[in-house]
């Protein structure tokens, strides 16, 4: 095992003052024993762990979507509080409205990953600023752009750090203390994205950075179309950013918790933009995740992630869900990690593979109403491993500009 002087050299990092390096180094040795106890274990099935970036840090230290600082008056007990469940009635009724028809899983291929088609760039690093739903949401773009247009393109994530606005604090309070794909996506449905060369990405310490683009002269209607209904952007602020290549007709977010939806729009649409309790993905190294839905990091949707296709392990059978992080190419299998994937019918009790997320405003619920006044989101039913499940959402009419 490495020492922690190692690990410090290996990544060029140092602490001069000596209570910051007692304390990285105690949390080190503690990750050190969680991965041995972890890799005990492994038999070739399940995951294993590693010794990677953030091995002197604890999980929640991790880079996510959310600054938790912003929501302590909003923790809640699944003691304390019921259950409301936020799940579509009737799914059916909304397979009529996505871009895709709705087949048997069984009708599906039995392994997809996009990054063969060539429509996926290189992962990147969303650094310690709370981006990854900048980040997850422009790569899912990157990919239908390339889908529709043939031009495979790296966008600016610092255009949605910086410009998109979040009224209504939804996810978080916008750039480096969190967002939405939903609230990404409409913001590119009325201005479009620059590429990385124009708006660099400039947060990676968590620095707020102004929006620098400058609007050109009003352009047609935008529409984003939300659980199956259509709805209509502010077409009045509907202006592309000067030197905008690309943009979307709207957005649409999938049935929640429905695995045929979500498998149907992988293996069809492309790219999908999910949310997920990334918190045991801590110390991933490789291999087929699973983390049971008995406790709170694993049922605290926290961050935003790109499903990018499904498959089995050719070795151990196991299904997975193929998942593109933005913790840099040295984190899990070159910055992605497989999830454990079942199909819910196949379970003799479907509710097995869900759980309940207590503090949905560390994911995508809003803490603000339309008037500006504080609410309390009530507590969310999720399903799948993480949560993949729960909230996944796609671009819909990529375009160049």
């Amino acid at each position: 095992m490495m020492t922690f002087e190692e690990f410090l050299t290996h990544y060029q990092k140092s602490y001069p003052d000596p209570f910051e390096y007692q304390r990285r180094q105690a949390i080190f040795e503690q990750n050190l024993q969680t991965i041995h106890q972890q890799n005990q274990q492994y038999n070739k099935r399940g995951h294993f762990l590693g010794v990677n970036w953030w091995a002197d840090h604890e999980a929640e230290e991790l880079p996510r979507g959310y600054d938790k600082s912003q929501s302590s008056t909003l923790r809640l007990s699944s003691a304390t509080i019921e259950f409301v469940s936020q799940e579509n009635e009737k799914p059916d009724l909304l397979y009529a409205h996505l871009p895709f028809t709705v087949e048997p899983v069984h009708l599906l291929p039995k392994a997809v990953d996009w990054r063969a088609a060539g429509v996926t760039t290189p992962v990147k690093n969303q650094g310690r600023c709370g981006s990854c739903w900048a980040f997850a949401s422009t790569s899912v773009l990157e990919s239908h752009i390339a889908l529709n247009t043939n031009k495979l393109m790296t966008l600016s994530v610092q255009e949605l750090v910086s410009c998109a606005p979040n009224p209504y604090h939804c996810g978080g309070t916008g750039g480096c203390a969190g967002a939405t794909a939903e609230l990404a996506f409409q913001h590119v449905a009325q201005h479009g994205m620059v590429q990385e060369w124009e708006f660099g990405y400039q947060s990676y310490h968590g620095e707020a950075v102004n929006c620098s683009l400058s609007e050109t002269t009003p352009d047609g209607s935008s529409m984003g179309l939300r659980g199956g209904v259509l709805s209509t952007g502010d077409t009045a602020a509907s202006t592309h950013y000067t030197g905008a290549v690309a943009g979307i007709a709207g957005y649409m977010t999938l049935p929640s918790n429905d695995y045929v939806a979500l498998m149907n729009a992988v293996a069809k649409h492309g790219p999908v933009a999910v949310s997920v309790a990334c918190l045991p993905w801590h110390l991933y190294q490789g291999g087929v995740f699973y983390a049971p839905l008995n406790n709170t990091r694993a049922t605290n949707i926290d961050h935003l992630v790109v499903l990018e296709g499904y498959g089995e392990d050719p070795m151990t059978g196991e299904q997975y869900w193929l998942i593109r992080n933005s913790w840099s190419p040295m984190w899990g299998e070159d910055g992605y990690i497989r999830l454990w994937r079942v199909d819910p019918s196949t379970l003799s009790d479907p509710e097995m593979d869900c759980g309940i997320d207590t503090t949905p405003a560390d994911g995508i619920a809003c803490t603000q109403d339309d008037n500006g006044t504080p609410i309390l989101p009530p507590p969310v039913k999720i399903c799948g491993n993480s949560g993949i499940l729960y909230d996944a959402t796609i671009p819909i009419g990529g375009h160049l500009l």
